[in-house]
């Protein structure tokens, strides 16, 4: 088997890639693209700026969860470990029955993939090798963004929720759906999001967050 991957093989590496950052550090936190109207999203508003400052200053986490794709064409469903360091980064992928489907890890030598068959993949950095493994692009850094609950730019659209958290985000053609977060990690972190961007929709649910 070579490494033009089967559907299947693909669509695992396309649910890995949207729990997938780079290892620049996180976007500026953006201007609120909401004018309060009222004591109550003033007091949301501050919330909100506030919640940016501290998500910011998170350098090291470890995320396991499961996610699911749904495409016009079928769907599928893994489980994710991902450990994410400013210097270095490793995501695990196996099937619903535990097996190993891929390993990807990003560090300052660079991205190196690594199939359920051994096949090995090298490149400069994660986003061009999956480009390379999957034949298109997606926003890396972004997905690392709003993975923890931010923005990726100044010009996303979003809206919160009464506890001055993301609720919903309009960013490069995607609409984040965010409808829970965790509190156990000492801080609240997303728990079960929906990701939508034209045929494709990704579910994810975070089981753990450790920072």
């Amino acid at each position: 088997m070579t490494f033009a991957m089967t559907l299947f093989t693909r669509t695992l590496l396309i649910l890995s890639l949207l729990t997938l950052g780079g290892c620049a550090s996180l976007p500026e936190a953006p201007e609120s693209s909401v004018l309060p109207s009222s004591s109550d999203a003033l007091e949301r508003e501050a919330k909100w700026q506030e919640r940016q400052r501290i998500l910011q200053k998170i350098e090291t986490w470890r995320s396991e969860g499961r996610a699911a794709i749904l495409t016009e064409n079928g769907g599928g469903q893994i489980s994710f470990d991902w450990l994410y360091s400013p210097k270095d980064q490793v995501l695990s992928i196996k099937t619903p029955l535990g097996q190993n489907a891929m390993q990807l890890t990003i560090n300052s030598s660079g991205a190196t993939l690594i199939g359920h068959e051994g096949q090995v993949m090298q490149g400069e950095n994660g986003e061009t090798l999956l480009q390379e493994a999957l034949g298109w692009s997606v926003p890396l850094e972004s997905l690392r963004a709003w993975l923890l609950g931010l923005p990726s730019s100044r010009h996303d659209l979003y809206t919160l929720d009464p506890q001055g958290r993301l609720n919903t985000l309009e960013s490069k053609g995607w609409h984040i759906q965010y409808k829970n977060y965790d509190e156990s990690a000492g801080l609240s972190l997303p728990s079960k999001l929906e990701l939508r961007h034209s045929e494709l929709t990704l579910r994810l649910v975070i089981d753990r967050w450790t920072l």
